[in-house]
């Protein structure tokens, strides 16, 4: 009896050690993160999501409608009620890329020309998606343009990248990183679009060594962007960009196969582009406040289940019949206003607070959705019956 329990505790820890290691296989320590980075509720009672979408580090880019699912008040509403559609994001979205080309070291035509090339490689594979900029540096103060190119499938060359000769011979890598997330910002602003993802991919040959910008302030504005940051370099000297690449960093094995690294980075950064969706459905609310629960699952490759969602409260308030989801939902930019109720109800980003300044301090994985700006103004409504009770369209 005395030797049989401290065998039987063995057995036990043993069997719950077995179903921890079996549970997290199954992703209950990893969930699908959905991000919401705007909302919207509009009449006739459309409901508009754009929000990216990740199983931990990767990226989830091939959902269908089928993968989505929606609770509102905590009851799931019928697919067949809802008409979920998947829109293309860039109905209502500006998407751009801004390339980094470090030049500093290319003092050959050679090493120009397999410059050129990879960069070349790398606008091929993005531009189709999305909006591509070119800039190059070295140890100057400022980025000097290369191309600006639009979305679409036009045919392209390099020869400015390829004709270019470095003015300084030092290297202004944290410099170029700050101009460069300036210029994302100002490409997406010009488009006029509420909803901006940039994805900015720095490629350095090696460490700053110009010293114009102290390595903390670039990499905590990397870090304070809304935008993607992806490095890319040969060998060791890729750690120089290691701490600036948050989205992750490519190592080219040597200098002669930087083009096929840079094929790699286009893929990392359609993967960025192609994680986010725009999700349009018909609430069958027709008054009262709603909680929104919006659900994503899909199956992995090793046939487990992962699941994730996010939340959000908006006023069915005027909602009624005649809602087409396929038509583009309208966000609208928050204004903090001088008194009163928020206004352009109905619409806001994720990213920014009540009072339209950027939100910065909630806590990192916490589930909250964009706020609804309409919420503050229910006039008369009350909150109603769940989706089988009486309240809702049949």
């Amino acid at each position: 009896m005395i030797t049989s329990r401290p065998m039987r505790r063995a057995a036990v820890s043993a069997t719950w050690l077995s179903l921890l290691l079996s549970l997290s296989g199954c992703g209950i320590f990893r969930h699908v993160t959905v991000e919401p980075i705007a909302t919207t509720f509009q009449r006739p009672s459309n409901v508009g999501v754009y929000a990216a979408v990740s199983d931990g580090d990767v990226p989830l880019t091939e959902l269908e409608p089928s993968n989505f699912r929606v609770y509102e008040n905590g009851q799931l509403v019928p697919s067949e009620q809802t008409e979920l559609t998947l829109l293309d994001p860039n109905l209502v979205a500006a998407h751009q890329a801004v390339l980094l080309m470090d030049m500093s070291a290319a003092q050959t035509p050679a090493a120009r020309t397999l410059a050129a090339k990879a960069a070349l490689n790398f606008v091929e594979k993005v531009m189709p998606r999305e909006a591509v900029s070119i800039f190059a540096f070295d140890g100057g103060e400022g980025l000097v343009p290369i191309a600006t190119l639009p979305r679409g499938n036009s045919t392209v060359t390099m020869a400015a990248l390829e004709n270019f000769a470095p003015r300084d011979k030092s290297r202004n890598l944290n410099g170029a990183v700050m101009a460069g997330l300036a210029k994302l910002d100002a490409l997406l602003t010009q488009t006029g679009r509420v909803v901006k993802i940039g994805t900015l991919v720095v490629f350095a040959s090696g460490p700053d060594i110009a010293g114009r910008v102290e390595p903390d302030k670039a990499h905590d504005a990397v870090w304070a962007s809304p935008y993607d940051v992806i490095g890319v370099g040969v060998a060791e000297r890729a750690e120089a960009v290691e701490h600036l690449a948050r989205r992750g960093l490519v190592r080219s094995q040597s200098d002669d196969t930087l083009p096929i690294a840079f094929e790699e980075v286009a893929s990392k950064a359609v993967e960025q582009l192609e994680k986010h969706y725009l999700v349009s459905y018909c609430s069958p609310a027709r008054a009262g406040t709603r909680r929104l629960r919006l659900e994503v699952s899909y199956t992995n490759k090793e046939g487990e289940e992962h699941h994730g969602d996010f939340e959000s409260d908006f006023s069915a308030r005027g909602f009624g019949p005649g809602c087409n989801p396929n038509v583009p939902p309208r966000f609208f930019l928050p204004t903090k206003p001088a008194t009163g109720p928020e206004p352009n109800p109905g619409s806001s980003l994720a990213n920014e607070s009540k009072d339209g300044e950027p939100k910065g301090n909630e806590p990192k994985g916490r589930k909250t959705g964009a706020p609804d700006s309409r919420q503050h103004d229910q006039g008369e409504d009350a909150p109603v019956a769940p989706p089988d009770q009486s309240g809702y369209a049949k």
